[in-house]
């Protein structure tokens, strides 16, 4: 194949305070890893400028925690924030700093263990429009002139928010908050919201400040997000432990200086799943007792015999072991005189 496949891999992370890629290097079975053969750290891995900073110098430290010697390039690339938060490069992005930069050093080679300080000088143009703007520097590792189609361009990218002096709007809308349904039977449950920028500079949405859905008496954080000016995005939260059940109103508001704005919903919690293993055992309870009373009145059917009464053998017999007239069951007269004597009266 003439020629080759360049790609580039960048990473971008927008928060914390070190951005870094790390290649492969030899691995062991047990025991420490070893060094990798590529580690590369920048810090900071995100920069936000103040209209107060807009003279004052910018540096960034990059250190090569690996145990090759790297030869790195520095630049400048215009960037858009994508609808769910991802950094699209685009030559001519709205409101890009990229040509007011000017880096020292663009381009020099860093030895295993080493660190190197850039700086980075801010010159905007003449009477620029006060807010926001945006640029991502890239820290680059070209892919060397080895064999092979495909080489790879080992990439960081920080971006660099900053804010020219003047007057300026922090005005941020709210466009809706949704769940997947308005009833649930439990937890975990997702709120997502649309948020636009519509403002004049960025907005940071950063713990401890971040964003938050409040659903009677809880705060449900979304997670930290940056929104540049002009940019819009969707962030979803969860909360993993909402109440047993409830009928709950979540909110989602965001002041700026345009005032506040808000969205609201109304999520039912009902645990339909625990209602039907009550009926259940309700009706399992039902059960076993109806086959019990019917399996006492066979027993009290059974002990009464054909006739009704409580013992077949003794249908004919009273209480003390009479018949109707007076007699025993051998139809002999057991009344108040003895036999003998009832023998003789008859004889007479």
């Amino acid at each position: 194949m003439a020629g080759g496949l360049r790609r580039g891999i960048v990473a971008f992370l927008v928060m914390g305070c070190m951005a870094s890629v790390t290649g492969s290097g030899a691995s062991g079975a047990s025991g420490p890893a070893p060094d990798p053969d590529f580690s590369l750290t920048v810090s900071p891995a995100r920069l936000v400028v103040g209209p107060e900073e807009i003279d004052v110098p910018q540096s960034f430290q990059v250190v090569n925690r690996g145990r090759s010697a790297v030869d790195m390039v520095v630049d400048k690339a215009s960037f858009r924030v994508g609808g769910t938060g991802e950094m699209v490069f685009e030559r001519d992005a709205p409101r890009s700093a990229a040509g007011w930069l000017r880096v020292t050093p663009a381009d020099f080679r860093l030895a295993p263990g080493a660190e190197r300080r850039v700086t980075v000088r801010i010159d905007p143009p003449p009477r620029p429009e006060s807010g926001g703007y945006q640029v991502a520097l890239l820290f680059a590792v070209p892919a060397g002139a080895g064999g092979g189609d495909i080489k790879l361009d080992r990439v960081i990218g920080t971006p660099i928010y900053l804010t020219v002096p003047g007057p300026i709007d922090t005005s941020v809308n709210v466009g809706d908050l949704t769940t997947p349904s308005g009833f649930t039977t439990g937890g975990p449950i997702d709120f997502t919201a649309t948020v636009d920028n519509v403002g004049t500079v960025h907005r940071d949405f950063l713990a401890p400040r971040s964003l938050k859905v409040g659903v009677n008496g809880y705060d449900v954080p979304f997670p930290d997000f940056t929104l540049p000016r002009g940019a819009g995005r969707s962030v979803t939260a969860r909360w993993a432990d909402p109440p047993f059940m409830c009928v709950c109103r979540a909110t989602v508001s965001v002041s700026g200086s345009g005032g506040t704005s808000r969205r609201s919903l109304t999520l039912v919690i009902f645990p339909l799943h625990f209602l039907g293993a009550l009926i259940a055992v309700a009706a399992a309870l039902y059960v076993l007792a109806w086959l019990s009373r019917r399996r006492r009145r066979r027993a009290l059917e059974a002990a009464r015999g054909p006739c009704g009464r409580d013992d077949p053998a003794r249908d004919d017999l009273d209480g003390d072991g009479r018949d109707g007239d007076g007699r025993d069951g051998e139809g002999q007269d057991v009344g108040g005189r003895d036999a003998p004597a009832r023998a003789g009266d008859e004889i007479r």
